[in-house]
């Protein structure tokens, strides 16, 4: 029970907190990519597959139109994906040229997303949700890179917040997450690049664009093509976007859970890059912060049954065993009772093990063989 105590706590510590500070340390010890300064903007095809996202199509088309591109030329790919509410005809209202409206039967998102890229004639895709509105320079931050001909894509920063509005609640602590997590990405950068994109918005060289695998997550099957023909994944914090969290525990649970089980088949599906003598601190950077990060759940329960085993066996064992059964019974009541939730110390404890019990169902899901492939937005509701 010793060895399971310490190998569960050394895990877990790497994981959370060592993987991070040797990265950082690393990072320092290498040169910040330099960005050439006579690029020639590209043409740009922006992709945004929908399903019923009436509420906020317009707004985002309207948003994507008004980005400064630096004198690229744009165009706009809309594909609903099986639309029952008025996302296509909404989207064909905005009155532009540039705007091309595809409807599809509902087929989910990879496909939505394949047929997508068969209207795009960009030289660079920019992927971005619908309900991601860009911050002013996200368009010419991202492009700026391509002038570098070893970049094969780059992705963006998401700024998370609560639907309530207040400063608690699963909003704020998705938000630290996401803070700690681009933290990394940026350590990342100077060494084997970011590991994989974020849904929200990045782009991509078109030579290495193609429709992803159903039942995976599109974002890291798509961005990681690059990495897979030995070019750079970059992640570039100036541009932004910020979407907003549902505050309901079912509907996040269902979210996480389908990522889960789908960023397990991704990972397993490009095993390959994880071969350091081929891919360097990219191999590195994806084992740390997929790989090790999807087994936290399993090293959290070992590390609470071999502790409640050695209670009694010192000063410490003890300590740590109140300590786990408190953090666990404020999480749980947390998640519970939403004004709870408004003490971040018991917002953070139920994000902890909603996203923990999440990745641990998404595994079970994904070794049984279950595979999502329609998609539904959460919505606060």
């Amino acid at each position: 029970m010793n060895y399971i105590f310490w190998l569960s706590m050394i895990t877990l510590f790497y994981s959370f907190v060592g993987y991070g500070l040797i990265l950082i340390l690393l990072s320092r010890l290498r040169p910040t990519p330099q960005i050439p300064d006579n690029w020639v903007p590209p043409k740009v095809s922006f992709l945004i597959a929908a399903y019923n996202e009436a509420a906020v199509i317009s707004d985002k088309l309207h948003n994507t139109l008004g980005l400064d591109s630096l004198g690229s030329e744009v165009e706009i790919i809309v594909v609903s994906d099986g639309s029952s509410d008025d996302t296509a005809e909404i989207s064909r209202s905005v009155e532009d040229p540039r705007i091309t409206v595809l409807e599809l039967g509902r087929s989910g998102k990879a496909a939505a997303l394949g047929k997508g890229l068969e209207r795009c004639t960009g030289d660079v895709i920019v992927f971005s949700d619908a309900n991601a509105m860009l911050a002013d320079g996200t368009l010419v931050a991202l492009l700026r890179h391509f002038a570098n001909p070893e970049v094969g894509g780059v992705c963006g920063q998401i700024t998370v917040e609560g639907s309530n509005g207040k400063t608690g609640g699963l909003g704020f602590s998705e938000g630290l997450f996401w803070k700690y997590d681009q933290a990394l990405k940026l350590a990342e950068n100077r060494l084997g690049g970011a590991v994989s994109a974020q849904g929200s918005v990045y782009a991509l060289r078109r030579e290495f664009a193609a429709e992803p695998q159903a039942g995976c997550t599109d974002d890291f099957m798509i961005s990681v093509r690059a990495v897979s023909a030995g070019k750079r994944l970059l992640f570039e914090p100036n541009a932004r976007t910020t979407e907003i969290v549902t505050e309901s525990v079912s509907g996040e649970m269902r979210r996480r859970v389908r990522s889960s089980e789908r960023a397990w088949r991704s990972l397993m599906a490009n095993a390959d890059l994880l071969n350091p003598f081929k891919h360097g601190w990219y191999a590195w950077q994806l084992f740390s912060h997929k790989l090790v990060r999807r087994l936290n759940p399993l090293f959290l329960v070992l590390l609470f049954l071999s502790n409640l085993a050695l209670i009694g066996q010192g000063w410490f064992y003890t300590f740590m065993a109140v300590a786990q059964v408190t953090f666990y019974a404020l999480a749980i009541t947390a998640l519970a009772k939403s004004e709870v939730r408004r003490f971040k110390p018991a917002s953070i404890a139920s994000f902890f093990l909603m996203a923990h019990v999440a990745m641990a169902v998404g595994f079970f899901r994904y070794a049984r063989g279950n595979t999502s492939v329609i998609w539904t937005p959460s919505r606060e509701g």
